[in-house]
Order: structure tokens, then C-alpha cells, then sequence
């Protein structure tokens, strides 16, 4: 896989990578297409993995609250 972006100052960067490295660029890179680990999954494992979320000792607590950066980008790049 090849990952073609820029970097903080602008200039372009490219990250190669297989096997591991590949599979976490794409999930990276889904992050900012919205696509969650679940959405590539089929429907028995997405039914699976959705009953383990629902029986983990975590479900049903409360939401953290978010913050906004204190950075004067937000968070967002520039």
C-alpha cells in the first residue's frame, strides 16, 4: 500500500508499507472517511463483534466529556 499526503509544513510525504503496516495505514486512512473497523466487516462478524461491545464490562458508561483544543488551530491542521 502507498499512502501519498503532506506533512505539517506543507511538503509531501509518501509511506509505504505491507502486511501490518498496510492494514494500519487503511485503517488510518479510514478514520478520515468516516469508515469504522465494523463497516468493513461482514454481517456475522459484525453481529459478533456488536454483541461483544453490548456484554463488555464498559458498555452503557457514561459518555466523557470532550473538550476543545486549547490550541488556537482547534485541533484542525493548518
Amino acid at each position: 500500500m502507498v499512502a501519498r499526503g503532506f506533512n505539517e509544513h506543507g511538503e509531501p510525504v509518501v509511506i509505504e508499507g505491507s502486511s501490518l503496516l498496510a492494514r494500519c495505514l487503511q485503517h488510518e486512512i479510514d478514520h478520515l472517511d468516516g469508515v469504522l473497523f465494523i463497516d468493513r466487516m461482514d454481517a456475522e462478524q459484525r453481529k459478533l463483534a456488536m454483541r461483544a461491545v453490548r456484554e463488555a464490562e464498559w458498555s452503557g458508561l457514561s459518555t466523557p466529556t470532550v473538550r476543545d483544543s486549547p490550541h488556537p488551530t482547534r485541533g484542525l491542521a493548518v
